[in-house]
């Protein structure tokens, strides 16, 4: 298979040489003499390529360590509209955080999680890391080996008593919270940090909105520090890729398309690929309910950019808006021709249409679609996290873990007293957290905050008649490799679980969770 490893060997060969690399490391000043070392990982194209990694890089032009497209060595670094390669070749993903900050958007950006696909993905640094990385990949746990989150810091469990106790002792809890807002510090450790937001929401303060500008730029920041969207976007369209190896017409239909950057990487890699240029992609665009009522000129604008990128790959690309209200779809609302396999995402959106009972029917009525155009993939990405059919005080229990863990995961990147961090947690986590908690947010309407953890998913997908993809070796290895490719802190791991699910975690809590079904 052209994207996958199809035997233990090619794994264990990889396992092999990361101990080798690590102790070539080590003894380098002892042995500058040996400049050359045997690589026996086999030379194979497995779809995306983590350079350093011992898997060929179908990007790489040999004999020159930096990211080329071979089709652009003679094209002007300028010459798309609206798009922009730098003067080496290399995809300038700066070019489309221009683009959204000069105004061709009409997003709300406080409606988006900071994972979702509003600003330039890094996939890039992935493909084209220089520089082999030199210390061992972060272990691979079990599901099982989850901890339970005890709330043992003295702030966090009173913010819960606070929510297990606001509608029976009001006035306690008002006490209770002002010592609370006293005691947090939006600068402190992450408790302290998370505890601030969370006082505040829960005491009904809500922050003023920040500009667009302060999202992109935040994301960005967050994009730069975390992993959570590579992760999700290289998995995903991994399972893409491994699904329609050998397929000459590829129908993409993205269920909540938002600035469309997961389709920029993907086309890079089918331009690429071991079985030739498809003969045609097609993507059909449902636009995610963020970029509000008037969804058109925006869908336009991104539909634009993947176009410019896929004319400089040299694909023939197909862009179709679907504009057509979501309560009124069919299968007719698509054109898939008899002659093309189709993929379907759901990248961070399903669980916006949930309710407490999550039978909500428009998620089946989403899924059931989906699964009556008879496609060859679907990949659906979730966080992990249960916020949606459990009481006020669970979920708020399960929120302060979720976030705590969010919190966390910034502190080695960041310092506390970054100004970039703190617009983060302020702009990205601190609103979401205030839709979530506060007072008056507390019914059972369909809300982005209602999320659910995989194993509800799983009910769900097989209800509507889905069953699980197994991801491949590859997919699973490639997946830890982003983790150290990209020297993220070891706390930081890959979690595989039944039937197919692949979690990123960061210190043993599952964050976001990507699966493959057909």
């Amino acid at each position: 298979m052209a994207y996958m490893c199809t035997d233990s060997g090619n794994l264990m060969a990889i396992a092999q040489q990361l101990i080798k690399q690590k102790q070539q490391q080590q003894s380098q000043q002892q042995q500058e003499e040996e400049q050359e070392q045997h690589n026996p990982w086999p030379n194979q194209t497995l779809g995306y390529a983590l350079t350093g990694s011992g898997i060929s890089d179908p990007f790489q032009i040999t004999g020159d360590p930096d990211f080329h497209f071979p089709l652009l060595e003679h094209e002007n670094a300028t010459g798309s509209k609206g798009f922009r390669f730098s003067s080496d070749g290399e995809f300038d993903s700066d070019e489309w955080m221009e683009s959204l900050l000069n105004g061709e958007t009409n997003q709300d950006p406080f409606l988006e999680f900071p994972i979702r696909l509003s600003a330039p993905s890094d996939l890039n640094r992935v493909i084209v890391s220089p520089h082999p990385p030199v210390s061992s990949p972060p272990p691979q746990l079990l599901a099982s080996e989850e901890p339970d989150f005890d709330l043992n810091r003295p702030v966090l469990k009173a913010i819960h008593d606070c929510a297990r106790l606001s509608n029976i002792k009001p006035d306690f809890v008002s006490e209770t919270l002002i010592k609370i807002r006293e005691s947090v510090s939006e600068s402190g450790d992450p408790a302290e940090r998370v505890g601030f937001y969370f006082a505040e929401a829960l005491s009904d303060k809500l922050s003023p909105a920040p500009s667009l500008e302060d999202f992109i730029f935040s994301y960005k920041t967050l994009n730069d520090a975390c992993p959570y969207s590579k992760f999700a976007h290289l998995t995903a369209n991994q399972a893409i890729l491994e699904a329609t190896q050998e397929s000459r017409n590829i129908h993409i239909l993205d269920f909540g398309i938002f600035q469309g950057i997961q389709w920029a990487a993907l086309l890079q890699a089918l331009a690429t690929r071991a079985s030739g240029k498809p003969a045609r992609v097609r993507i059909s665009a449902i636009p995610a309910p963020s970029l509000g009522e008037a969804p058109g000129p925006s869908l336009i604008a991104t539909g634009n950019r993947l176009s410019d990128l896929a004319t400089l790959l040299g694909l023939n690309f197909e862009f179709y808006p679907v504009l057509t209200p979501f309560h009124l779809l069919n299968g007719s609302s698509f054109r898939v021709d008899p002659d093309e396999v189709l993929a379907v995402n759901f990248m961070l959106e399903l669980y916006k249409l949930l309710d407490e009972t999550a039978t909500t029917t428009t998620v089946d009525t989403a899924l059931r679609l989906a699964r009556s155009l008879n496609p060859r993939i679907v990949t659906l990405g979730e966080y992990e996290v249960s916020l949606n059919r459990v009481g006020f005080a669970n979920r708020v229990k399960n929120a302060l873990r979720f976030y705590s863990a969010l919190f966390e995961s910034l502190e080695p990147s960041l310092e506390r007293d970054s100004m970039e961090r703190l617009r983060v947690e302020r702009v990205l986590f601190g609103r979401r957290i205030s839709d979530l908690v506060r007072p008056g947010n507390n019914n059972s309407k369909p809300s982005e905050g209602r999320m659910e953890e995989k194993e509800q998913w799983r009910v769900l997908m097989e209800k509507a008649g889905f069953e699980p993809v197994k991801p491949s070796n590859y997919a699973v290895s490639q997946a830890n490799l982003l983790l150290w490719n990209y020297h993220y802190s070891t706390l930081y791991s890959i979690v595989e679980s039944e039937p197919g699910f692949i979690s990123l975690a960061w210190n043993n809590v599952p964050l976001l969770t990507v699966s493959s079904w057909h």
